[in-house]
């Protein structure tokens, strides 16, 4: 399922999959600026980042963005998607579901419960694993129920990677916010006649 996301750009840059030639430094200019970082190592290393995330492998249909705030200091990925929920809408069924997504991609992890908003439920893990480098798995996850998006019930999935879980950990509230700015984009598309 594809989705769309309309982040806080302050703190936030969405990574297009297809970006013009020259993004990534344009992109490490204007934000160093935003930052006041206006440092020449500062804006290299920012715009090598968001070169390397932009050819990072994309393995299913999701949104990426880089998270930005604290004055350059909370830098860290987030993939962003929407997974078909195969319960019975419960919230019994609901919550096994998303603990098992939890468990599939933060296996060490707790997960506490999270409910930001009437219309949506989930869970937040943050790893426990402290083994420094380690990319393969996300240092935090959110899962969250989105009531009245489409027909079927779907999970956002929000998964947090390359910084270490402290840091990720300390910028959970604005992770859980961008489930305000998440629409599948069949729904997008839909026109009111339909």
């Amino acid at each position: 399922m594809q989705i769309a996301v309309s982040p806080n750009l302050d703190r936030w840059v969405v990574i297009p999959e297809f970006p013009p030639p020259g993004w990534a430094r344009m992109e490490a200019q204007t934000r160093s600026r935003m930052l006041d970082m206006t440092g020449p190592q500062w804006r290299t290393a920012f715009a090598n980042l968001l070169e390397e995330l932009r050819h990072t492998e994309r393995d299913v249909s999701l949104a990426r963005l880089l998270h930005v705030g604290e004055g350059g200091h909370q830098i860290f990925a987030v993939d962003l998607s929407l997974v078909i929920a195969q319960d019975d809408g419960t919230k019994e069924g609901r919550r096994a579901t998303q603990r098992a997504l939890i468990a599939d991609l933060l296996p060490q992890s707790e997960p506490q419960r999270l409910r930001p908003t009437p219309q949506t439920a989930g869970f937040q893990a943050v790893s426990t694993d402290t083994a420094p480098g380690t990319t393969a798995r996300p240092s935090a996850m959110v899962v969250l129920r989105m009531a009245g998006l489409p027909t079927v019930p779907v999970d956002l999935v929000m998964r947090a990677w390359k910084a270490s879980p402290e840091v990720v950990a300390g910028a959970l509230d604005d992770i859980v916010s961008l489930g305000q700015a998440v629409a599948p984009v069949d729904v997008l598309n839909e026109s009111p006649g339909q």
